[in-house]
């Protein structure tokens, strides 16, 4: 079996949940300081989806670095299917909140021109957009880890 790149116990997978772990940190920390994103559920969806991906990929990034020192194997059917089933589980929530959240910034940037219209909400909206984009970089690194070990089940079960 060859080495996948992104896979669990590996350098690459180790920097793909540190990307999403710092990726999924600053869009809550972009959303919490924004004034009134608690007025949309669709924010709070997203700050709850990025809060469940930060713990997830903490908790996996520190069972990579374990894996990392002591030479743990991971790439046996049982941890994959783990692996698999909790970052599909999350990729999906954090896919509906993020898109979720996108809708509602775009109603109130472009759409309503609501952030134009209300001087005291240009920070607040310039800050929705950006937790957006860093969700989606989120979500993005956490599709990566989700292919690449479906990938390694694959390549596991066929071996």
């Amino acid at each position: 079996m060859k080495d996948i790149a992104g896979s669990p116990g590996t350098w690459s997978g180790l920097a793909l949940r540190a990307s999403q772990f710092v990726c999924a940190a600053g869009s809550l920390v972009a959303m919490g300081s924004a004034l009134g994103f608690t007025n949309y559920s669709a924010f709070c969806f997203m700050a709850l989806s990025m809060c469940l991906q930060l713990i997830w990929s903490f908790i996996l990034a520190c069972i990579d670095i374990h894996s990392l020192k002591t030479n743990w194997d991971l790439h046996n059917t049982r941890h994959v299917w783990k692996y698999i089933i909790g970052d599909w589980v999350v990729a999906i929530a954090s896919m509906a909140a993020t898109s979720s959240s996108a809708g509602v910034a775009i109603l109130l940037v472009r759409d309503t021109q609501f952030c134009r219209v209300h001087d005291e909400q240009l920070v607040a909206c310039s800050r929705y957009k950006f937790s957006v984009i860093l969700a989606f970089m989120a979500w993005s690194f956490i599709a990566a880890s989700a292919g690449s070990t479906f990938w390694l089940l694959v390549s596991i079960i066929h071996v």
